[in-house]
């Protein structure tokens, strides 16, 4: 009895890692977009080509960490981590200048509330959630074909439209990787762990911002 509980007290603390290293990102994408949205730096910054440059530079930069990632040691990924949360609060900074502060906030409340519930679930289920990772990143996949079509279409009803799939994907992905994630600690050796921890941070916060942005656009009031 004792070796379980001291198990679920090591599980609880790595997947405690997880969730401060991903708010710890969160929240410096979040403050680099709000002093660059104040700086009044947002229409040069978004202005012809740099502008399509700053906001694909964090798709970059994902798609290089799904290729590299695995030569990449711990200390290398953290530093990604940090890079690419800085990176991207330059993009969402464009979004902060849009919205009023009160949809800023609010629409942050809503995020944190439903991410939470649904991060719980995938924590806490006895159910076995890998069966969803298919689907769900099939749908990331459309969602991001959908969305690059749309930069060009510019149509409000499709952006709408994706807004509404992008929160229940990431909702969805949400409760998958807590799930994943809950899994993968159980069987991870010490040295495996603060590794992983940074992969899940991660994905979760990739899931908080997507979700975050998407309900701003749906509710957020412009200033």
């Amino acid at each position: 009895m004792q070796i379980v509980s001291s198990a679920a007290s090591e599980l609880n603390t790595a997947v405690a890692g997880v969730l401060g290293r991903m708010s710890g990102g969160v929240l410096l994408t979040l403050i680099v977009a709000g002093l660059i949205s104040a700086s009044g730096l947002v229409p040069v910054l978004f202005s012809g080509v740099l502008g399509y440059v700053i906001v694909f530079a964090p798709l970059i930069m994902s798609l290089f960490l799904a290729w590299r990632g695995e030569q990449m040691s711990t200390d290398s990924i953290r530093i990604w981590f940090v890079a690419f949360a800085a990176v991207m609060g330059v993009s969402l900074s464009m979004i902060f200048s849009i919205y009023t502060t009160a949809s800023i906030a609010q629409a942050l409340v809503g995020t944190t509330v439903s991410f939470g519930a649904l991060a719980g679930y995938g924590y806490f289920t006895r159910k076995d959630l890998s069966g969803l990772g298919p689907f769900l990143f099939a749908g990331v996949i459309g969602l991001v074909v959908a969305g690059v079509v749309n930069v060009f279409l510019e149509s409000t009803a499709l952006q709408m439209t994706l807004n509404v799939l992008t929160i229940l994907i990431f909702l969805g992905l949400t409760a998958y990787d807590m799930n994943r994630i809950r899994d993968m600690f159980w069987s991870a050796s010490q040295e495996e762990i603060a590794r992983m921890q940074w992969f899940g941070a991660l994905s979760l916060y990739i899931n908080f911002i997507n979700i975050f942005v998407s309900m701003l656009q749906l509710f957020g009031n412009r200033e």
